[in-house]
């Protein structure tokens, strides 16, 4: 196997399995110890860089580096160079120039007498490039400089194809993940919010909430919102708080004359956790949060035929129980179902009994559990 061959397969290796890029050029790197390797991804129009690695480097050149800043001069290049040639910077730049720069002095004269360098793009993208960089110092002439010239000409097609088959990989993983089905599983309204308070998908639940409720609904531009500015205000600040420190917020309440004893819980969902972070930049890092919206009064709450099959119960009786579920207590019960106190205990105490329960709220979750168990 020739030598471009291997790096080709290391290569799409590293993008099947998510590993780093920088661990492709090992072995060409352990042959070369003159010629610095890397693989950077940045933003070429400030110098600001996602991610870099680099082969045959001390220790300290990415913080030399990111230090050094904007007298770089050798990112610029990324907006002019052709997509479909190899760059040699001493086309762009005279060597005598490069060793007179700042980013010079600064960087490269700490490691060898670097003054030129071959690579090729990998991906361009709206003032965002990831580059192959094979940076050689003045006295690397001759059949090794060839050698190495022939051997980024060989590879560059072919590098290209396996970074453009990682960003599909990580978009079409993303767009699965938003579609899936998870969410019928949670019997609350559940949500998945992609951006701010932007809902991608959601489930049954939600949906049926968001239909019917006075309290949150989906504004035209498919954003969460609500009939107070206030609580918008607090489901976005939950939500940005989510996504900076990356762990859950709730439950909270939403108070106010609108939405009395309504909760939310948010937690961050990491889409794609083996996901390299040289992608990052072409594709949005991973934003989504999970938003569950607990709302007391359009709680699920199995039908009283369905109560009376299950627990053997009157129909006075299954209503008795779906008055507790919803969170009524006795004495509201036996307010709503105008029946007196005593009588709304003596119908509580036979329920228990028939059902073998010790309590009232054994009773409960058993009645909550059925209606999450009730087909719609």
């Amino acid at each position: 196997m020739s030598v471009a061959e291997d790096l080709i397969g290391r290569m799409y290796s590293s993008v099947i399995l998510g590993q780093d890029l920088g661990q492709v050029f090992e072995g060409l790197a352990a042959a070369n110890r003159d010629v610095l390797f890397g693989v950077q991804v940045q933003c070429y129009l400030n110098n600001d860089y996602y991610y870099m690695s680099f082969q045959n480097a001390e220790e300290g050149m990415a913080q030399d580096m990111d230090e050094a800043g904007g007298c770089n001069p050798f990112p610029p290049l990324a907006a002019i160079i052709p997509f479909q040639s190899v760059l040699y910077s001493e086309r762009y730049i005279a060597p005598e120039m490069v060793k007179r720069s700042e980013f010079y002095e600064r960087v490269l004269s700490k490691r060898n007498t670097f003054d030129r360098s071959r690579g090729f793009l990998m991906h361009r993208k709206d003032g965002d490039a990831a580059i192959v960089a094979f940076t050689m110092p003045d006295d690397f002439v001759g059949k090794e400089d060839l050698f190495l010239c022939d051997t980024l000409e060989r590879i560059r097609p072919h590098f290209q194809r396996a970074f453009s088959l990682a960003l599909e990989l990580r978009q079409r993983e993303q767009k699965a993940y938003l579609g899936a089905h998870w969410l019928e599983r949670i019997p609350s309204a559940a949500m998945v919010l992609d951006r701010g308070l932007h809902v991608a998908v959601a489930n049954a639940e939600a949906e049926r909430m968001f239909r019917s409720s006075d309290l949150i609904d989906v504004d035209c531009r498919g954003e969460l919102s609500t009939r107070s500015h206030s609580q918008r205000k607090l489901l976005e600040d939950t939500a940005a708080n989510v996504r900076l420190n990356k762990r859950p917020v709730g439950p909270l309440a939403l108070h106010g004359e609108f939405m009395p004893g309504t909760l939310f819980a948010m937690t961050p969902i990491r889409v794609l956790e083996r996901s390299p972070a040289y992608l990052d930049c072409f594709v949005p890092a991973d934003e989504a949060v999970l938003a569950i919206v607990i709302d007391p009064s359009s709680l699920s709450v199995a039908p009283v035929t369905y109560l009376q099959e299950c627990m053997d119960v009157s129909k006075r009786e299954a209503e008795l129980i779906q008055n507790l579920v919803v969170g009524l207590s006795v004495r509201e019960t036996a307010d709503k179902m105008q029946i007196s106190y005593n009588t709304a205990r003596n119908h509580l105490a036979r329920i228990t009994d028939r059902v073998s329960l010790g309590s009232q709220s054994e009773l409960v979750r058993l009645a909550s559990d059925l209606s999450v168990r009730v087909p719609r």
